[in-house]
Parts: structure tokens; sequence; C-alpha cells
């Protein structure tokens, strides 16, 4: 199924970006509750704090045992990388009662990239997320606002590799991060998985760890195709 222009409106008129966007995480959801292994919990548009994610992944505590890996995904692109010294305050709730966050999902919408003000504080939220240690997905399939969030979230950390040639040709993308384990609080190591994309292409397969050493796969391709069947796009056109 290829990545179509949601901006078109032979898409949008059939399905607003934002109703999309709101089933997409849904079945995402779906999809990693089917393989997450007991003790985990995935939850579709919910908050850290006062910051909204749309796909967050917990790890309950006192249920389950410690989950075996099996899922070995591609290799990195790894990069040192500085953090903040000093937290936003809604990574606090990273740990609240049972739940102990360890990953999180973000689909860009245009509101992320309009503004500056809302570009930084999407990148603030991610800068904080893997400072502690919560494994990250950012999906941007949207050509406009032409902007590169997973550079600028590179560039505030100070990473040394693993940016994506911003090419208008090329204006999409995913990629995943994961903050080695080891390593100060405001210095590590991160590795990277990035997939520059077009209106087109197949979406990727991308590893969230819900430890520090096991991921499971987030197929994106398998629940984006659900959610065009649902709208009926994949029959109008």
């Amino acid at each position: 199924m290829p990545i179509l222009d949601h901006l078109n409106p032979e898409i949008s008129d059939i399905a607003p970006f934002e109703s999309f966007h709101s089933a997409w995480t849904t079945y995402i959801v779906e999809d990693l509750n089917e393989i997450l292994p007991e003790g985990f919990l995935a939850i579709p548009q919910t908050s850290i704090g006062a910051r909204e994610v749309d796909v967050r992944a917990d790890k309950i505590r006192g249920m389950g045992q410690t989950p075996k890996g099996s899922y070995q995904p591609q290799l990195p692109v790894t990069t040192r990388a500085e953090f903040p010294s000093v937290f936003e305050v809604f990574v606090d709730y990273i740990e609240r009662g049972r739940h102990i966050t360890v990953g999180a999902i973000e689909i860009l919408s245009r509101a992320n990239k309009d503004r500056p003000s809302e570009r930084d504080s999407f990148v603030a939220k991610c800068e904080n997320l893997i400072a502690r240690n919560v494994s990250l997905i950012i999906v941007d399939i949207l050509e406009l606002p032409f902007f590169n969030l997973h550079n600028q979230l590179l560039r505030a950390v100070k990473a040394t590799a693993g940016y994506i040639e911003e090419d208008p040709e090329n204006p999409l993308y995913c990629a995943a991060y994961r903050k080695q384990p080891h390593g100060e609080s405001n210095l590590g190591i991160v590795d990277i998985w990035h997939n520059p994309l077009k209106i087109g292409d197949t979406l990727p397969e991308l590893p969230l760890y819900i430890t520090s050493e096991v991921a499971v796969p987030v197929n994106f391709e398998e629940s984006y195709m659900k959610v065009c069947k649902i709208f009926r796009i994949l029959s109008s056109r």
C-alpha cells in the first residue's frame, strides 16, 4: 500500500487527516497489544503529564516476567548526543503508580510543523523523552509544511550522525530513537533508524524498545492499510 497524498482533496475530502490520524493511532495500538508481552500495554492518544502523545507503551509493575526478545531490528546509525541537564516537569509522569512509560509513537500533523513555537515544543518533548530512556518513533507523511523535525531534534541534541537530507522530492520520513542504557543522564549514545520517504513509497517497520535490550516491531504498513480500508479510500481510487 503506497503512502497517499493526504493533502490532495481526492483523499482529504473522504478522510480529513485529523480523522485518519486518530484512527491510525487506534490500529497501531491494536497491533502492538497483539505482540506486546504480558505486563506491557499500548494506549492511544493519551498524555504524559501535560504533554500529549499519539501512542504510549507502558510497563505495568508486578505483571509478567522479564520479556525475552527474538525480534532483531536492522543495524542503526549510532551517534553521541547531549541532553538537557534539567528535565521538563512532564517527564516526572513517566513513572506513575503501576505504569512506567517505555515507548512513544508520534504521527506528525500540520499543527506540529506550521509554527516555530509548535516545532520547538514538539522537539523539546521528544528530546526529554529520549533522555529519560523512552523509546520513540516519529512518522511524518505530510509533504506540507515542508519542515524536517527529525533533523531539528538531532541538532537540538548535538548529534553527529543520523541526519536526513532535506530534499523536497523526498520530504517524508519515519525514524526511531533509542538511548543506549549506559552513560550519564545528560550525555549518551543514541541509536537511530531512519527512512526517508515520498508519496507512493511503502511505510517501513521500525523497532520500539520496551526494555533496554528487547524491542517489538511496529509495522506501520499494516495499520495504515487498515485505516485506508475503513475509510474506503482504496475502493475510491
